[in-house]
C-alpha cells in the first residue's frame, strides 16, 4: 500500500474512533447525532491537522458515510449485527474498533426519515469501487465473482482475476 493510502486508512480509522467519542457526548444530551455533519466537521479539523487536500477530505467523507449508512441499513434489515455485515469473524478486528462501529452505526440513534433520505440519495448502496476505502469485510467482484477478504480498513484494488473495478460486499446469511 502506498504511503498516501496508508495515511488515508489511518485517518479513516481515527475518524471512526472520534465519531464514537462524539456519540458518547451527544448521548448525555437530548440531541440527536447528525453523523453526516459530524463527519464533515471532523474532516474540516483533519484538513488542518493532517494537511488533507480537498479531494482527500471529500473521498474520506464519502467512504465513511457510505460504510456507516450501509452498516446501518444492514443492522436495520437483518438480525445479524456487525459480524454479518463484515462477513467474517470479528476476532480479526480489535474489540475496541468493533465497539466503536456498533455504537456509531446504531440505527436506533438515527431519525428514520433522515436515514431513508440518505439511503435514497445513494445511486447503488451495494457497490464498492476500486480505489475507495472500505472497512474490513469480504467483497465479491461484480464481473467474475472472485472474493477478496480484507481484515482491516483497506483501499480496494481492481479484481486480480479480471481487472473489474466494481465489488459487492458479502454478508453472512444466517437466516437459513
Amino acid at each position: 500500500m502506498s504511503d498516501q493510502a496508508e495515511r488515508l486508512v489511518q485517518i479513516y480509522d481515527k475518524l471512526v474512533e472520534r465519531l464514537y467519542e462524539i456519540r458518547l457526548e451527544v448521548e448525555k444530551t437530548s440531541e440527536n447525532l447528525d453523523v453526516d455533519r459530524e463527519i464533515e466537521d471532523l474532516l474540516e479539523q483533519e484538513k488542518d491537522l493532517e494537511r488533507l487536500t480537498r479531494e482527500e477530505a471529500s473521498l474520506l467523507s464519502y467512504w465513511l458515510k457510505r460504510d456507516i449508512k450501509d452498516l446501518r441499513a444492514h443492522l436495520a434489515a437483518t438480525e445479524q449485527g456487525v459480524k454479518g455485515w463484515l462477513a467474517q469473524e470479528t476476532s480479526l478486528l480489535s474489540e475496541q474498533f468493533m465497539h466503536w462501529l456498533r455504537q456509531v452505526a446504531d440505527p436506533s440513534l438515527v431519525d428514520a426519515r433522515t436515514l431513508q433520505e440518505d439511503l435514497d440519495s445513494r445511486e447503488d448502496p451495494t457497490l464498492y469501487h476500486a480505489g475507495e476505502l472500505a472497512m474490513a469485510g469480504v467483497f465479491s467482484c461484480a464481473n467474475c465473482g472472485k472474493e477478496i477478504e480484507v481484515s482491516y480498513t483497506h483501499r480496494l484494488e481492481p479484481c486480480h482475476r479480471c481487472e473489474e473495478r466494481i465489488f459487492i460486499r458479502k454478508t453472512l446469511d444466517t437466516r437459513a
